[in-house]
């Protein structure tokens, strides 16, 4: 236990610090500071490499890092001594340290202060910023920090400080319970949320230090230099809580970027006097953490220790830019009344003008000679170009009839749709009329490195479409069952786009059960991933334990104008009463669910373009929205493990505290062969499982993933390995996106090639009992499918032919007959005596 007098030293220095007290700089300091016998304990938060950021770079390891910087400052210029009056709970990647024995470690210690070092995650898309959390909560409408003091006016100093020299916003000090439950003029709980404030004995503070899943932030914190000035944010703010000198310390800090496009540049260097420093690149840093060379840009650079108010020259060059110069002064803060960490740097960002000529860097087709005229052509340019001289500077032979547009200054969409099937085109873009905006240099089209060559390239129009569409899949499945739901979206899924008009089409699904009765709804169309799909809303739930038919006239063309064909499919409907059902989460916006990158378990996403939003569509007239995850793999990830884990933390507020029942939830698919699903937590061994195996995206459109707990396997993701029935309850944690790289040349049925870029859609996690004991009356065969009953089948070729309904089988040119296939065979002619 702390000593009385150690708890009132404390509690004295933590009210010191609120008064206005000038700050005494020892600029000329010749001998150390006093520390004295004052115990400062710091937190590295986490451990090893938990809580993984973009590209798998860890909070635990920043965070250890600004840590070792704060030690060697205060090793540097007071008289602290490791052990004695400072402590760390970790000092490497290596040691495993839990939440507990933190705590315990400060206590038995009788540490005077507690620093926790953390970064952020950015949940639901926040801007990047840091924040400050001690411990306190509110009563009656009065914010109350725990005893002893001293967090809360640590947090004062140190949020501006942080905020200053890492140049971002800030969320504010705040009473920690505060900030986690604002509603309540009372908390229920009269004592710390965060556990490193609730279980410390002394004054305590966590601070968050910018977000490890915001490119710009992540990209700063791979820099080894860019830790040192979080760490000399604190290292002051130490200081200044303890009213002790400040060590005059000097920085001028800045990013290189091309003026065109905002992008911090790689391996630029800067000369500042006589000191040199070079930005990271891909060879000497970013390779640890990605594949992609072009991916991490920081354009970062630090210098310390240079003679305060010193003006200075600089210069600053980059490969393919013009270079810069200027001068810069040094920071002296000497004379300022009231400093702050950022009066100690001078910030310098330098932007550099590209010197080469603009290139075509990419084309959107990969088989040149098989471009399909269903799919603009894009060209895309290293440089954003001025369009009209683009333009002016295009032609195409043939007499190629195209039209061109632009998703941005620097990606052309070719329309070729018009284009002749089978012929050959070269296009050609005069590198002597087309430029880029910057500059108004010439393109380099034909990427020798000099301004001016032309763009050539031949593109062969493939063979057109010939084949009618066909559906490929259905839900409920064909012949199969439509349990845990009453009212199922009824979808069928088609193996390309159809030219669907809703004018035209509205009425050409039909659904009706076995006892006559014809259900009315409304029909959609949307295109996923190339695949239409129709979904059919019924306006009332399907009649129970029945036989449904649903039929398709086959009245809408694709778009090459190929008619379609007809098609029928039936399925029963759950036949068991419900006992008892709980809504879990309705998943029908994106309220208090993180960003796909928000979560440590989140790896290889390009986290900038993989996004939460809101999706307008629902699994019934009654429930139109839901949550769509937009995902973008990265297939240059230096780790090559792909996955996202969509958290949701108020998850632990809707407990459930039996494991007899069936979970469900909605899963809109995209047919990009991931796999979805969600993950529960378990209390007892606070560890995450999912049902095993997950949901294989092999369809588009509308599905019900469902996670029984009696029948259904589990998978461990942490935690404990063995059971679930003897847990005494679980919540819903989070929804998941799983893809396998699989190699293109090993690719077969059973493991497809995976999309890297798609959209999953979830709704409606609901979890409930239906009463097993019911029996199903209902038989398929009490609705017949439309074809049922034909006898005397005879092949043309006096060959033995198989008995064959319209399901799963297409069905051509009737009237000579009639050609049945199932889908991907051959055809056989048969006919009807």
């Amino acid at each position: 236990m702390k000593t009385l007098s150690r708890l009132i030293k404390g509690s004295i220095l933590a009210a010191m610090s609120l008064m206005a007290m000038p700050v005494v700089n020892a600029q000329t300091q010749t001998e150390k500071i006093d520390w004295g016998d004052y115990k400062l304990f710091i937190d590295p938060g986490h451990s090893g490499r938990e809580n993984q950021g973009l590209w798998g770079y860890s909070e635990a390891e920043k965070v250890l890092a600004v840590a070792l910087h704060i030690k060697e400052y205060l090793e540097t210029y007071t008289t602290a001594v490791d052990g004695e009056t400072l402590r760390l709970c970790r000092y490497d990647e290596n040691t495993t340290v839990s939440l507990e024995e933190r705590s315990d470690m400060a206590n038995a210690w009788g540490a005077d202060f507690f620093y926790a070092i953390h970064s952020d995650a950015s949940g639901a898309g926040s801007q990047n910023s840091i924040l400050g959390l001690f411990g306190g909560w509110r009563n009656e409408g009065v914010e109350i920090e725990k005893t002893p003091n001293g967090g809360k006016a640590f947090g004062e100093i140190l949020l501006p400080n942080l905020a200053g020299v890492m140049r971002v916003a800030s969320r504010g000090n705040w009473y920690d319970r505060c900030y986690y439950d604002r509603a309540p003029e009372t908390h229920e709980n009269q004592y710390p949320y965060l556990s490193v404030n609730r279980r410390t004995n002394m004054a305590s503070i966590l601070s968050e230090g910018g977000y490890h899943d915001i490119p710009e932030q992540q990209q700063r914190n791979i820099n080894k230099d860019y830790k040192r000035l979080e760490a000399f944010a604190a290292f002051q703010t130490i200081l200044l809580f303890r009213h002790l000198a400040v060590p005059m310390q000097t920085f001028i800090t800045g990013v290189i970027s091309n003026s065109e496009n905002n992008q911090p540049i790689n391996g630029a260097t800067i000369k500042i006097g006589e000191n040199t420093y070079t930005t990271d690149t891909y060879e000497s840093v970013f390779n640890k953490y990605s594949r992609n060379p072009d991916l991490i840009h920081n354009g970062f650079f630090l210098f310390e220790g240079l003679e305060p108010g010193a003006t200075l020259d600089y210069t600053v060059e980059a490969p393919g830019f013009e270079p810069k110069s200027g001068t810069v002064t040094v920071p002296n803060p000497v004379d300022l009344s009231s400093v702050k960490s950022e009066h100690y740097v001078a910030f310098l960002d330098v932007e550099l003008t590209n010197a080469m000529p603009a290139v075509v860097s990419s084309v959107s087709a990969e088989d040149l000679g098989n471009v399909s005229a269903l799919e603009p052509l894009v060209l895309t340019f290293s440089r954003n170009m001025d369009r009209e001289s683009v333009e002016k500077a295009f032609s195409i032979d043939n007499q190629g009839e195209v039209t061109l547009a632009w998703d941005n200054d620097y990606t052309l969409k070719i329309d070729v749709s018009k284009l002749e099937p089978y012929f050959t085109y070269n296009i050609k873009i005069d590198g002597s009329v087309a430029k880029n905006s910057q500059t108004g240099a010439f393109l380099d089209g034909d990427a020798d490195g000099v301004a001016g060559g032309d763009y050539e390239l031949s593109i062969t129009m493939a063979e057109p479409d010939t084949e009618s569409p066909y559906v490929i899949s259905t839900y409920p499945a064909a012949e199969g069952e439509a349990l845990y739901t009453q009212r199922p979206p009824i979808r069928l899924e088609f193996n390309e786009e159809l030219a669907f008009n809703g004018d035209v089409h509205s009425e050409c699904v039909t659904v009706k059960d076995a006892a006559g009765k014809v259900y009315s709804g409304t029909l959609s169309h949307a295109v996923v991933n190339g695949h239409s799909v129709l979904h059919f809303y019924t306006n009332e739930d399907l009649a129970n334990d029945v036989a449904v038919l649903v039929t398709y006239d086959g009245t809408i063309p694709d778009l090459s104008a190929n008619a379609g064909k007809d098609y029928a499919f039936r399925f029963l409907t759950e036949y068991r009463p419900v006992v008892d059902t709980k809504d879990i989460l309705p998943l029908n916006s994106i309220e208090g669910l993180w960003t796909p990158g928000g979560s440590g378990s989140t790896s290889g996403i390009v986290n900038d373009e993989s996004t939460i939003t809101d999706f307008a569509a629902g699994p019934s007239l009654d429930n139109r929205t839901s949550v769509m995850i937009n995902y973008v793999f990265d297939e240059y990830d230096a780790a090559g493990v792909y996955f996202i884990r969509n958290h949701y933390p108020s998850g632990n507020q809707n407990v459930t505290k039996n494991m007899d029942g069936v979970l469900t939830m909605w899963v809109y698919g995209d047919h990009s062969y991931n796999t979805a699903g969600l993950m529960l937590r378990f209390q007892s061994s606070n560890g995450l499982k999912y049902r095993d195996p997950e949901m294989k995206m092999d369809f588009a459109g509308w599905n019900l993933y469902v996670f029984d707990f009696v029948n259904d396997s589990f998978k461990n993701f942490t935690g404990d390995v063995e059971g679930t029935q003897g847990e005494r309850y679980w919540y819903f944690d989070s929804l998941t996106i799983r893809h396998e790289a699989v190699d293109p040349d090993e690719a077969d049925e059973e493991n497809p090639v995976q999309l890297w870029v798609s959209s999953i859609g979830y709704n409606g996690v609901k979890y409930g009992h239906w009463d097993n004991t019911a029996e199903r009356k209902a038989k398929l065969d009490d609705i017949p499918l439309p074809g049922d009953g034909i006898a005397d089948i005879e092949s043309d070729s006096q060959a033995p032919v198989e008995y064959f309904n319209l399901q799963g089988i297409r069905v051509d040119n009737p009237s000579a007959g009639i050609y049945i296939r199932r889908q991907g065979s051959t055809a056989t002619k048969v006919v009807v005596k």
